[in-house]
């Protein structure tokens, strides 16, 4: 029996992982169609195809791959019962199918209604909102075993990051509220649509990815020379804060403007803070292989988020490009990363495989940056959306691989932190 729910959670990752080779296969679909490559017959808007891409990254990578690991790491060293493992599996389960289930629509008719018999269901939406009572599963089988927990020293990271979930996902079912009851007040509806993408990308993701980094390091509370709840905290605070950030700078206020840079340089002081108890620890030497590639992606987020809270307001928001390689950093860099090396290190594969996704990731991320003010006007030309095409593959590519091997290698190892 014991084989048999581990099978299960385990299908979790594969899932998952397919999950983002489908949306990175959307996303070179996209690049295909800013250099004009898709044809009419396809009848796709590059806006649903944008849509779908974020979407599926979101429902089917940013939050069931943690959601994985951390159950994975609970079932290992705590021994949760069947009923809490079971709300907290199915949520996961949930989740992933009900995120595949909206791409398709979001890919044709992204937020419009879907035409169905004499009327329209807007199906992605309602899709999108089951995706959200699934996560509430997960939290509510986490709550039933969460005092086992109360002396692991990832414990606090785990309920940051849910708590950030729970507050984004208000967010959400907040503008569909906004769009039914004052459709037009437009600027509300912004507001909300980017508080949720805010609190889902700097208070979940983050808080997501520092938990794994404490449970991958065997980060302890005495590695902490700061209280962790200084770092925890100014995540948590900052990071709703952050939701001008995506909103035009012409439609800003300057309080909005304040509100923004205050809470962007709060959450960078708690990276911060986080980064120096792990420096000051020495623990990400140990594999350093491995972990220095979202490491030192971390920081360079955390450089970026300073820099945009100190910096001139028209450099930063006036530039989409340099918006969209930030969050590419984050998401796809850090994130991702630090995701697939907790994978690789529970197998017996080869480091190549995982190198070549750093290799695929950094190519990525070297390429958004041409379309940015920071790279020389005189080397630009029509040529750096080629290479945008070309580098979106790269990491589909990459991540198909070792998919395709960790699926065939043993991912039970005894000396595995999972």
């Amino acid at each position: 029996m014991e084989n048999k729910i581990r099978s299960r959670i385990d299908s979790l990752w594969k899932v998952s992982v397919a999950c983002f080779i489908i949306a990175g296969l959307t996303g070179f679909l996209y690049r295909l169609g800013m250099i004009g490559w898709l044809t009419s017959s396809l009848d796709l808007s590059l806006e649903n195809i944008r849509h779908a891409h974020s979407h599926l990254m979101f429902f089917g990578w940013a939050v069931p791959i943690p959601l994985y690991l951390l159950l994975k790491y609970i079932c290992d060293n705590f021994k949760p019962g069947i009923s809490s493992l079971g709300w907290m599996k199915y949520g996961i389960w949930g989740g992933l199918i009900f995120g595949v289930l909206s791409f398709p629509f979001f890919l044709l008719y992204g937020y419009r209604p879907v035409p169905i018999g004499a009327g329209t269901l807007p199906l992605s939406v309602i899709l999108s909102g089951m995706v959200m009572l699934c996560w509430y599963m997960f939290m509510w089988g986490y709550y039933q075993i969460r005092d086992q927990l109360k002396d692991d020293t990832a414990q606090p990271w785990f309920d940051g990051s849910l708590v950030m979930l729970f507050i984004c996902s208000l967010g959400a079912w907040s503008v569909a509220v906004v769009q039914a009851l004052a459709p037009e007040n437009f600027m509300l509806m912004k507001g909300m649509t980017h508080f949720f993408l805010a609190t889902f990308t700097e208070g979940w993701v983050v808080l997501a990815l520092l938990a794994i980094v404490v449970i991958q390091l065997d980060i302890q509370p005495s590695d902490w020379v700061i209280p962790e709840t200084w770092s925890l905290g100014c995540i948590v605070i900052g990071a709703p804060l952050t939701f001008p950030y995506g909103i035009s700078e012409s439609l800003l206020s300057p309080l909005l403007l304040a509100v923004a840079r205050i809470g962007g340089g709060i959450a960078a002081l708690g990276l911060v803070l986080f980064l120096y108890v792990l420096v000051k620890s020495g623990k990400w030497k140990y594999k350093i292989q491995i972990w220095i590639w979202p490491i030192s992606l971390i920081a360079l987020k955390a450089v970026m988020q300073i820099t945009a809270s100190i910096g001139p307001s028209s450099f930063w928001l006036a530039d989409h490009g340099l918006r969209i390689f930030y969050l590419h950093v984050l998401l796809l860099g850090a994130f991702t990363l630090m995701m697939l090396g907790s994978l690789h290190v529970q197998s017996e594969a080869t480091k190549s495989y995982f190198y070549a996704v750093v290799g695929s990731i950094y190519a990525v991320l070297i390429s958004l940056v041409m379309p940015t003010q920071l790279w020389p006007t005189s080397w630009s030309g029509v040529w750096v959306f080629y290479v945008l095409a070309v580098a979106a593959l790269l990491p589909v590519l990459a991540v198909s691989l070792q998919w395709i091997t960790l699926r065939n290698v043993n991912t039970n190892r005894t000396d595995a932190r999972y």
